[in-house]
């Protein structure tokens, strides 16, 4: 490794917090390692190619764009609205495959990043989601109604968290950005996390993986686990090794812009 990219590797170590090992009694994760399509639109065919990849989770950012809700990732202009691009194909994928996304009755996860706060944001999903009775619903102990598809909240912060505080029955749940080992259990409000990778780890994804690294891997994953919520890490390395490693620890949602890639190395 070149001197400056050692000492940068160093000083990032330095500064992750060290993550205490979980008890071997730590429920295992509620999910799979599922392929996670970081920024679905930015693809040819957003949706439709992470689909045709077996994927089982995808992320749209949206913005206010008037009276409807944009598709982007710093804003004008859209690649399309909500509706257009997730809503209504999902929709029409769920009817025509018996009740659910790929035909196996399993929920497809829909991660929306909030990008703005705005009130009349809030007011446009809660709306838009709330006309989808294929959408599994939540109320403040847990998830009240399974559904063929799970939207998750991420993103701004107030926003996710005043949308999940509404009354119940609501069409989606919410993750946090942080993580902490003194974190309450998970509820119907908050059930997710998704966390920077560099704020935990500092291997760059290249073969091997440091055992220290992965043992602060295998604690992160046990610890989010233990609060019975899974866990999506952004900012990963985009690389088989890291893919590899994330699987193993099981990390609930694999990130990846490298939609053939990915499915490839995890083919059965």
């Amino acid at each position: 490794m070149k001197p400056h990219l050692l000492l940068a590797a160093l000083l990032l170590t330095a500064c992750t917090p060290v993550l205490p090992a979980v008890d071997a009694g730590t429920p295992p994760s509620p999910l799979w390692s599922l392929k996670h399509a970081h920024n679905d639109y930015e693809h040819a065919r957003p949706l439709l190619d992470a689909l045709d990849q077996g994927f089982e989770s995808v992320e749209a950012d949206l913005w206010l764009d008037g009276e409807e809700l944009g598709v982007s990732h710093t804003g004008a202009p859209f690649k399309g609205s909500l509706r257009a691009l997730y809503l209504e194909p999902l929709a029409a994928r769920i009817a025509a495959n018996g009740g659910s996304v790929h035909g196996d009755r399993r929920p497809f996860y829909l991660w929306l990043d909030l990008k703005q706060g705005d009130a009349k944001l809030q007011e446009l999903l809660a709306s838009q989601l709330g006309t989808c009775d294929w959408l599994a619903a939540y109320d403040d102990l847990g998830e009240q109604r399974a559904g063929a598809v799970v939207v998750v909240l991420t993103g701004h912060d107030a926003a996710k968290k005043a949308l999940a505080a509404r009354p119940a029955p609501r069409p989606y749940v919410r993750d946090s950005n942080t993580y902490a080992p003194d974190d309450p259990p998970a509820d119907g409000q908050w059930a997710f996390y998704a966390v920077n990778y560099f704020n935990f780890l500092a291997w760059d994804g290249t073969a091997p993986m440091p055992p220290t690294q992965r043992r602060q891997l295998q604690n992160l994953v046990d610890g989010v686990h233990q609060k019975g919520r899974a866990l999506r890490i952004y900012a990963s390395p985009d690389t088989p090794a890291y893919w590899g490693e994330a699987r193993d620890a099981g990390v609930d949602f694999v990130n990846t812009d490298r939609l053939a890639e990915l499915a490839a190395a995890f083919a059965p």
